[in-house]
């Protein structure tokens, strides 16, 4: 039912108001679809199985239903062509990329039935959209129609000639546009559902980055300087080198501010990646104007609005304003479409309300926050991170530790040290970029090794603590994702709660 679910978010009734989509003269059939509409839109069912129970009385294979379900969906994606895009949300290139593409698809029906007039006056209005835009792959398709029109239908060996001339230019930038992508890509790939430190792939980092470098001096094209300057920020982020990075997210913030229209993708992308690297440096106010910056470019319940929500926790939590972290994450978590992000996203945002529950437990929130959270529940439902071993299975050990140690399964815990302490020597002890990590996990196992003895716990990791505090987080240059809240404060908590 995502397929329904994702469209229904997009075709939405305010969208509808100029398009006839259901028919009340066609009876029983049409007011059945209503009903599924309305369904998507209240989210009153949460798959294909509750819906045709509450229609048929069938599950989802019942042969009625699974018509239904096709007549919506036909629907709902010939209506993506009849409503208004620009009152979505849509501006600037967004914007015209939609209308683009839409009348992209025009041009081709009209060619198809011969109306190659008709076709012809849209075509020549796309190119010069798309030149100003920077719509390449468009703009290859466009030419590639245009010289075949101009060479076989028209027989104008003028214009045949000058688009066959920009073709070959074009077609050079889509290559290169094409090869950035694909290095980036190729790289991001290796961090969706792993968020450990990689400094095995600086190497292809750099690489990537010189191999694409004498087309970025060459070429100014929006998607080969997206790619390419993502590129050359991932020389730095893939060993968490921020100082640097943020050098490079300024520059590519300069450069698509410059462009002679609103250039809201890579504005977002790296001012996110901005905000992420003043989190780091522990540069607080920087870091809140970085992060209003990057709300004007999102869409609030959207992708990247959610991951941006995530560093705004970061940012809250590490300056303490845990109210103001508190409302970002039952936010989240309450939203419409967080069930449909991907569960990684998912994960990231549980692990967060877990840290909120322990900050509610030692009294650090003034008011109850999270009501219905079960530690066990929690600990048994991540899946995709406890497979990160030194990456995001990190803050969920350290939680572990936490919460049994104020939730009454400090037995359990005892009988935990050993592959706790396993663990650590694993794939702690020896990562020079997780050593913060190394020395909380070595600071909270010294609790059930001595049977939760404040005075003795506090004499026997008393170097250890130096040790940590001699390391703050922007010497530290691990993963920012991991340390949710500072270490040294959930070690002050988690001790005056003993």
């Amino acid at each position: 039912m995502k397929d329904l679910f994702e469209i229904a978010q997009i075709v939405t009734p305010h969208k509808l108001r100029s398009v006839e989509l259901f028919n009340a003269s066609e009876g029983k059939s049409d007011s059945m679809i209503q009903q599924l509409y309305d369904m998507l839109q209240e989210k009153s069912v949460e798959d294909d199985d509750a819906a045709a129970e509450q229609l048929y009385g069938k599950d989802k294979s019942y042969s009625g239903y699974q018509k239904l379900r096709g007549s919506l969906k036909s629907r709902l994606i010939n209506a993506l062509f009849l409503i208004d895009l620009k009152r979505s949300g849509y501006k600037d290139r967004k914007n015209a990329y939609f209308e683009a593409y839409r009348e992209w698809a025009a041009a081709k029906i009209l060619l198809g039935k011969q109306a190659r007039t008709a076709a012809l006056s849209i075509m020549l209005k796309l190119a010069k959209i798309s030149r100003k835009f920077e719509f390449t792959e468009l703009q290859l398709d466009l030419l590639h129609t245009l010289r075949v029109y101009y060479s076989t239908i028209e027989g104008d060996a003028r214009k045949y000639k000058a688009y066959n001339q920009e073709y070959k230019l074009v077609q050079q930038k889509w290559m290169e546009e094409s090869l950035a992508e694909e290095l980036y890509l190729s790289l991001s790939v290796e961090f969706v559902n792993e968020k450990a430190t990689k400094r095995e792939l600086q190497k292809q980092a750099v690489e990537s980055y010189l191999t694409v470098k004498p087309a970025l001096e060459k070429y100014d094209t929006y998607q080969l300087h997206l790619c390419g300057r993502l590129l050359e920020v991932s020389q730095f982020t893939v060993v968490n080198d921020y100082k640097q990075a943020l050098e490079v997210c300024e520059r590519a913030i300069q450069f698509f501010e410059a462009k002679p229209y609103s250039a809201t993708v890579p504005l977002q992308v790296f001012s996110y990646q901005r905000l992420i690297c003043f989190l780091q440096l522990q540069q607080p106010e920087p870091a809140f104007e970085a992060a209003a910056y990057c709300g004007k470019y999102v869409t609030e319940g959207d992708f990247n609005w959610f991951k941006i929500q995530e560093v705004l926790t970061l940012l809250h939590m590490h300056n303490q304003h845990y109210e103001e972290a508190a409302v970002v994450i039952t936010s989240a978590v309450g939203h419409r479409n967080f069930e449909s992000m991907p569960q990684n996203v998912q994960e990231s945002w549980r692990i967060a309300e877990a840290y909120l529950y322990f900050l509610q437990s030692v009294g650090a929130l003034s008011e109850k926050w999270v009501t219905d959270f079960r530690p066990a529940r929690f600990l048994n439902g991540i899946e995709v991170f406890s497979k990160d071993k030194k990456g995001m299975n990190i803050p969920i050990l350290l939680l572990e530790i936490l919460l049994k140690t104020i939730d009454g399964g400090r037995d359990e815990l005892i009988d935990r040290v050993d592959a706790l302490h396993k663990y650590r020597t694993r794939y702690l002890n020896q990562a020079e970029d997780l050593q913060r990590s190394n020395l909380f996990m070595k600071l909270l196992l010294y609790l059930p090794k001595n049977a939760f003895d404040k005075a003795i716990v506090l004499e026997k990791a008393a170097k250890d603590w130096q040790c940590l505090q001699q390391m703050p987080i922007p010497l530290a240059s691990q993963p920012f994702e991991i340390e949710i809240v500072p270490y040294e404060t959930l070690w002050e908590l988690l001790i005056g709660h003993l």
